[in-house]
């Protein structure tokens, strides 16, 4: 019995062991879908779209103009407007896929918001990255 604990505790030891796991989080630039560009240019957009973008914009800037901020309806209010770009925008084809790789990652910003205001920093960012791809 010894012995076995002996080769076991052995086996144990030489075997490599696997790196661990990285499991992105909302914070991590593997949370955001890889936006590809129309053939080098931007991709083609609505106002509706470009407002409601601003409309994030907006009220992220307006909650981190504050001292503190309330989580709840900070995340009520984005995901309203998120929902609403997705129902109005008027884009089609591959620039309305452009549009939902975009959003993807921003709903996951959205779902990561805590009373960390970098948290709130973060997805404010990447919504003014929307001019990097779309115009």
């Amino acid at each position: 019995m010894k012995t076995l604990l002996s080769l076991f505790c052995c086996y144990l030891l030489l075997t490599p062991s696997l790196p661990p796991v990285a499991i992105p989080d909302a914070h991590s630039s593997a949370t955001m879908i890889n936006l590809k560009l129309n053939d080098g240019e931007k991709w083609p957009t609505d106002e509706v779209t470009t407002n409601h973008i601003q409309s994030m914009i907006d009220l992220c800037e307006a909650a981190l103009s504050q001292r503190t901020y309330a989580v709840a309806p900070l995340h009520e209010a984005l995901t309203q407007e998120i929902d609403a770009l997705n129902q109005n925008t008027q884009m089609s084809g591959d620039a309305r896929a452009q549009l939902h790789n975009y959003q993807l990652g921003l709903r996951k910003r959205i779902e990561a918001l805590s009373e960390n205001r970098g948290t709130v920093e973060w997805l404010l960012h990447e919504l003014k990255r929307f001019t990097d791809y779309f115009e």
